[in-house]
């Protein structure tokens, strides 16, 4: 049922790209639209994971005040002379153990400017990260934390028992 409506809503912005309903434009549109569906194949959404758009929202906010005063940083640290890095690579071990959130922590503190995250340990799901301006580990951990925390507030994993039974491979 889903890929039929890929279909005519594929088809229906075909006809509209050539500005002109034909026989001729619907059926090339079924075609375009087919082979498109047949080479890449709707993607599932992920049966385990929930979504609440307010906490989305605060994990926006709070990324992107990071971001922007990471990029303060850096910024002040390029244009004036003399050095105040303080580089170091702190360890923190997040709560969760879902590999999708321990991506998404890895990833956003890889975004900020000034953080990269150098290895993650899979069994324990210890984040390796070198920071820039350091100033205290703990303060990186913290952030780090509270980064983890908004993010399963934001996508927070169901109960197996609602997650679909074939694994969302269906």
């Amino acid at each position: 049922m889903r890929g039929l409506v890929l279909l005519v809503w594929m088809t229906a912005v075909w006809v509209t790209l050539w500005e002109s309903v034909t026989w001729a434009n619907l059926l090339g549109g079924m075609v375009v639209a087919g082979l498109i569906l047949y080479m890449v194949p709707p993607v599932t959404p992920v049966p385990g994971v929930g979504f609440r758009p307010i906490a989305s929202m605060k994990l926006l906010a709070y990324f992107l005040k990071e971001l922007v005063v990471a990029s303060a940083v850096v910024a002040w640290e390029v244009a004036t002379p003399g050095s105040g890095i303080n580089t170091a690579v702190v360890s923190v071990s997040l709560t969760s153990r879902v590999a999708g959130v321990v991506t998404a922590v890895a990833s956003m503190v890889s975004l900020t400017p000034g953080t990269i995250t150098l290895e993650v340990d899979e069994e324990t799901s210890t984040l390796f990260i070198h920071v820039l301006h350091l100033r205290s580990p703990e303060e990186t951990r913290g952030s780090v934390r509270r980064l983890e925390r908004l993010i399963l507030e934001a996508f927070p994993p169901r109960p197996r028992a609602l997650a679909a039974p074939d694994g969302g491979r269906g």
